[in-house]
């Protein structure tokens, strides 16, 4: 009778043990997991082809244009581009000292010389421009902010001469380098160039005369075809990153998160042992992550901060497309700088659309760390589904647009060639467009109409004022 009753009261002991068991496991909230993840278990969202290896390759001037004694070409982002971007970040930069170019001497380098001018569509810190070129030499730090780089000479014994240009004040700091075999680099760079260009300075007849140029003026030459430029209209499939592979990608412990709505089918997922918290938009698909800590950030330089973000988005390949810096700028509360990087499609800077907010950006702010990364969760795959023929205006096409508005080139500080986006039944849109940056900073688009009669604008008014 005994030995029955101890039977029982170990039956009911193991049994309740299990239950207790059972309690606790489907009690207890998920984010209680500890687990932490591993190298090898962070998704990759991008593709490995879109990885940058160096800061050179990601900060690189996106418009290069080929000048050849008065002919001009325009080499976008491609394989002939990269490898220019590479000899240029292998010149070493000697005797640098700042230098007052007459008109005369401005008119020949345009007219009658040969050379690269390589173009930032925004002024970059010096800073930046360091990580480009090799050797100890340094940018004097009186120069803050570089627009455009351009390279000439006759190339005897590969020894060319650098010009650092700033547009916004007004001055040239030359320098002297050794390119590799650059007479033979500047021939293939003349093959690989686009359409001739016709080059614009104050009106709309092409050319340069030096009476034209200010003295201890630069001037800043808009190239413009003389015919419709053919370039394709694409159509791409839009995919979307999953928030939970972000949450795996920025948190530790991802399944130690705390998620709460804020409004608006907004929610943020904020890490228990951390201050790292992940804000996401469900309606917008965009999301900013900030991993503030508790110590203070400081600025570092440049390179070093751009460093730490490629290092972060090689990590989960988080280049979803190809994306080059755009701007730099300082945050007036910390003092911490936020690095913009455009997508580029086809060579082109992509812009839009309205609906996707973030979509055309990646932004990040980094020291010794990234503190911040804002991003659109939708992107789209490397290849196009449709391509279709499609144009940009000519130049006299540009022209007439402009007069329609009351406008000149004195009221334009550039003109480029870039895509717009738009969503149509889940299919992201580009259509070509001639990217026009207003004197004020604001921003339009000139393309052919839908009728292919004449053009249209869109994007900000065409107004200066």
């Amino acid at each position: 009778m005994i030995e029955h009753m101890k039977s029982l009261a170990l039956v009911f002991l193991v049994t309740a043990s299990i239950i207790q068991t059972l309690l606790l496991w489907y009690s207890s909230p998920s984010y209680q997991d500890n687990r932490i993840t591993a190298f090898e278990d962070i998704p990759q969202i991008g593709h490995k082809d879109f990885k940058k290896h160096e800061i050179h390759e990601l900060a690189a001037p996106p418009e290069i244009l080929v000048h050849s004694k008065g002919k001009h070409q325009r080499i976008l982002p491609s394989e002939a581009h990269q490898t220019l971007v590479e000899k240029l970040h292998h010149a070493q930069l000697e005797n640098l000292n700042e230098i007052t170019p007459s008109s005369a001497r401005w008119e020949r380098l345009i007219n009658k010389e040969s050379g690269l001018e390589f173009r930032f569509h925004h002024e970059l810190p010096t800073g930046v421009i360091k990580g480009f070129f090799k050797g100890k030499e340094t940018i004097p730090e009186e120069i803050e902010n570089i627009n455009r780089i351009w390279v000439f000479g006759e190339g005897d014994q590969n020894r060319v001469t650098i010009w650092l240009i700033s547009d916004r004040t007004q001055t040239v700091t030359q320098a002297t380098a050794l390119i590799q075999d650059y007479k033979s680099l500047l021939n293939s760079a003349k093959q690989a160039g686009s359409t001739a260009l016709l080059p614009f300075y104050k009106g709309e007849k092409p050319g340069l005369k030096k009476e034209d140029i200010t003295e201890e003026t630069i001037p800043r030459i808009t190239y413009l075809p003389k015919k419709r430029l053919k370039v394709p209209h694409l159509t791409y499939k839009l995919e979307q990153i999953k928030v939970e592979h972000m949450k795996m990608i920025l948190f530790r412990n991802p399944n130690y998160v705390k998620k709460t709505e804020l409004s608006d089918q907004s929610f943020i997922y904020t890490e228990l042992e951390s201050l790292r918290n992940l804000r996401y938009d469900e309606k917008k698909k965009n999301m900013i992550y900030k991993n503030t800590g508790t110590e203070s950030e400081t600025s570092l330089p440049h390179v070093k901060e751009l460093n730490t973000i490629n290092a972060f988005m090689d990590r989960h390949n988080g280049w979803t497309g190809n994306y080059l810096l755009q701007s730099v700028e300082q945050d007036k509360n910390n003092n911490l700088n936020n690095y913009r990087f455009q997508l580029y499609v086809e060579g082109m800077p992509v812009f839009g659309p309205d609906n996707l907010p973030g979509f055309d950006t990646i932004r990040l702010v980094a020291s010794q760390r990234v503190t911040e990364y804002e991003r659109s969760l939708f992107f789209s795959p490397s290849r196009s589904e449709i391509k279709k023929p499609d144009y940009l205006p000519s130049a006299e096409e540009v022209f007439d647009s402009l007069k329609k508005q009351n406008l000149n080139l004195s009221d334009i500080q550039q003109i480029y060639p870039g895509y717009q986006a738009a969503t149509e039944k889940k299919q992201l849109k580009l259509k070509p467009v001639w990217v026009v940056i207003f004197d004020n900073e604001k921003q339009g688009f000139l393309e052919i109409s839908d009728t292919g009669r004449g053009t249209q604008w869109t994007g900000a008014k065409p107004n200066p004022s």
